[in-house]
């Protein structure tokens, strides 16, 4: 009993930690752009509902942790409220009275902007700093199997090809054939093998499994039906200086924005199950995960140090993924969010005026309804795969 209180209370701590600096990231991102064009802002809150920790600085600014560490706001003055929709009762302004909602167009979109950009740049920063100190340990695409009646077998593929291209995009890593095989979403993958020393292009439609994840669930995603093996030919370390270790950051970014893209694309199209879908409970697995391998790659034999270097490494590395999913989602064109903002605010240059707020104010009502419904729907996802349901149904039927 002690031990799972202790595991929970680790995990919340986890979540907790990984969360809110991802968060806190996204909205310095806001505030320090919107600093540096001399905008007022009220207040800085990291979460949402009553104050457990806050103070007001020199500045005037109220700095807030709220009890509901879910997401995070910068208020600017003049705002009605967190959404930086422009008080009707405040009297028209000018650039100089620091007001968000007087500030030209492109003060409004770079601020808006800054967010996100925030996000990536803290992920680059992270994986640039691992590389330049601990390297990176990569597996060549290296086919040494194929699983019979396997869309591998069926597309010709043969041990000792390497794959070195997927869909037009070079790799030279394994992990990302993986990747790339798991978000097909059961669609026709463009491959470049090579074999002979000749490079062979090759068509492959992995087929749609169900498997079970470490949590215990089911989900679905591509397989090809390939096997690779860990071997002194496949495997290389390489080391980076710290230029490169800037540029492979950006490129490990990137890859996983892409990654992000092809999920979304897959999922519209049904290609990948809903069951991917992470909500609060499933970051707070993931979270509580990350330390408990963390916990065990440190070692039976290691001191409180070595333990929590290893933790904080992991989740470090974890915060810097979420950090990239956390940008790249609110930079979707959805109202209430970073990228419905930059819509608006790039109607408002081409048409020279902003769009009328009866529209902008429906838009928003839409928007919040659309994140509302997604939130519920991944933390349905969540207790799902967290069993929940099927202890009810247990419940009941025992009933």
């Amino acid at each position: 009993m002690l031990d799972n209180i202790g595991s929970i209370a680790v995990s919340l701590a986890s979540f907790a930690a990984v969360l809110g600096l991802v968060v806190f990231v996204h909205e310095y991102g806001h505030f320090q752009v919107a600093r540096w064009f001399k905008v007022k802002v009220d207040s800085f809150s990291i979460g949402f509902g009553p104050e457990v920790v806050a103070w007001t600085s020199k500045a005037g600014i109220r700095w807030r942790i709220a009890a509901l560490p879910l997401g995070g706001y910068v208020k600017f003055t003049g705002d009605k409220d967190a959404a930086s929709q422009p008080d009707p009762d405040q009297p028209k302004a000018d650039k100089s009275s620091g007001l968000f909602y007087a500030q030209p167009v492109g003060v409004r979109a770079a601020v808006t902007a800054a967010g996100p950009a925030f996000n990536f740049a803290f992920a680059i920063a992270v994986f640039a700093v691992f590389f330049a100190i601990f390297g990176e340990t990569v597996q060549r695409p290296l086919i040494t199997g194929i699983l019979p009646g396997g869309a591998a077998q069926e597309a010709g593929l043969r041990a000792g090809d390497e794959v070195v291209a997927v869909n037009g995009r070079r790799i030279d890593d394994f992990a990302e054939l993986q990747t790339a095989i798991m978000v097909s979403g059961g669609k026709e993958m463009q491959l470049v093998l090579k074999r002979d020393g000749a490079e062979i292009p090759v068509s492959v439609t992995p087929k749609i499994v169900a498997r079970e994840t470490p949590f215990g669930d089911k989900e679905t995603q591509g397989l090809m039906g390939i096997e690779t093996r860990t071997t002194p030919d496949t495997i290389e370390h390489r080391t980076y200086n710290p230029i490169e270790a800037v540029v492979r950051g950006g490129e490990q970014t990137v890859a996983i924005i892409n990654t992000q893209i092809n999920f979304i694309t897959a999922l519209v199209r049904g290609g990948m199950s809903a069951g991917h879908l992470n909500g609060p409970l499933g970051i707070y697995q993931i979270a509580g995960k990350v330390t408990e391998n963390s916990v065990d790659n440190a070692g039976p034999n290691a001191n409180a140090a070595e333990i929590a270097e290893s933790v904080g490494i992991g989740l470090v590395r974890l915060a810097a993924v979420l950090s990239i999913a956390v940008g790249f989602m609110n930079l979707l064109p959805l109202p209430v969010l970073d990228g419905g903002h930059l819509v608006f605010y790039a109607a408002e240059a081409i048409r020279g005026k902003p769009i009328p707020e009866k529209i902008q104010a429906v838009s928003f009502q839409v928007g919040l309804v659309c994140i509302l419904s997604l939130f519920v729907f991944a933390t349905v996802q969540d207790l799902e795969r967290a069993g929940l349901f099927n202890l009810l149904k247990g419940f009941v039927a025992a009933g």
